[in-house]
């Protein structure tokens, strides 16, 4: 889709929407996935907005058929404790379409979430999102901050779990992969089981772009220079990227270790070789050990982000969605080449 086209598609969703600070467009309408189904895909869209009770509040009032029934019925108090308590922040009104008939879903969250979510990756939802091409249509400084933390925490978490020579390929599957390993929907075959090969072959271009400042500002720790590349993986270099993992994977990393987090820079350089020492500084169990961690942030933001989204939807949106879902996981996995 072009760009043009994708932002005529925003303006055409959110026309009648209170005010943003931060707008993106994301999903398989963006990406160039190479889906196998030939059903148009729903656009999503992400608003991002200082004050999340106001907005909905407002939009509510404006646009109630966008919410179901009982979501209208608590109010918007009750929308933001259902996204944040049960879900991981954001609320979806999906199922809907523009004034040409055209699908789109939109979720909405408050920029301290989202700057908290790119920068922790406390639920790597927002930030998952956010890792692989998008289209930013709206800009706020707090968020495109946060997003070159995200950025360069992606590339650090990815070259954990890579071996020490690897393939540009390899480099943008292992990106893609953080946000999907662990997710519910593939357990149910709610998803298309072969959704990060395909982005990743897809989009290498788009990944490219994305990641190319981090791939230098990594110098001498990564050697790009040729179509195999290599990383530095000795034990100084793993409790390196260790150390600059955020904070929430260093948590569970501390769990699964059972090595205390400490404060403060000197701290976090101890905590980083007394996790290499407890794991042998054998860079194969820190790659599976920190993939395993993120793959559980990720199955618990998942499960969570779907209950909300049952709460938030009217069951026939939600039958619709969920038999749409089955449709494209099933065209994939039988009818792939």
């Amino acid at each position: 889709m072009s760009t043009r086209t994708l932002a005529r598609r925003v303006v055409d969703a959110l026309s009648n929407a209170p005010e943003c600070e931060h707008v993106l467009a994301y999903g398989s309408a963006v990406l160039r996935a190479a889906s196998v189904t030939n059903t148009k895909s729903a656009l999503d869209i992400l608003c991002v907005v200082e004050n999340v009770q106001e907005w909905h509040a407002t939009n509510v009032h404006r646009n109630p058929s966008h919410y179901a029934s009982q979501m209208r019925v608590i109010g918007s108090q009750g929308i933001v404790k259902v996204s944040r308590v049960v879900g991981c922040g954001t609320h979806y009104n999906a199922r809907l379409f523009d004034a040409r008939g055209e699908p789109f879903k939109y979720g909405v969250a408050s920029v301290e979430d989202v700057v908290r979510d790119l920068e922790r990756w406390e639920h790597l939802f927002v930030a998952g999102r956010m890792q692989k091409p998008h289209e930013t249509m709206l800009t706020s400084a707090a968020v495109r901050d946060a997003q070159r933390v995200n950025v360069r925490n992606a590339a650090n978490a990815a070259l954990l779990t890579l071996p020490e020579s690897f393939s540009e390929l390899d480099f943008h599957r292992a990106l893609v992969r953080l946000s999907y390993d662990g997710d519910v929907r593939f357990l149910f075959a709610a998803e298309d089981d072969k959704k990060v090969e395909r982005i990743a072959s897809a989009n290498g271009d788009a990944m490219r772009d994305m990641y190319a400042d981090t791939v230098t500002e990594l110098g001498d720790a990564l050697d790009a220079s040729s179509s195999t590349w290599r990383q530095d993986k000795s034990p100084r270099a793993l409790r390196a990227r260790l150390e600059a993992l955020p904070v929430t994977v260093r948590a569970m990393m501390s769990a699964a270790t059972r090595v205390r987090v400490g404060e403060g820079v000197e701290s976090s350089k101890r905590w980083a070789a007394d996790v290499c020492a407890a794991l042998s500084d054998d860079q194969e169990r820190v790659g599976s050990t920190t993939r395993a961690c993120l793959r559980q942030i990720v199955r618990t933001s998942s499960l969570r982000q779907a209950v909300a989204g049952l709460l938030g939807t009217s069951p026939t949106k939600t039958v619709a969605y969920v038999g749409a879902k089955f449709y494209k996981s099933a065209r994939s996995r039988f009818f792939s080449e």
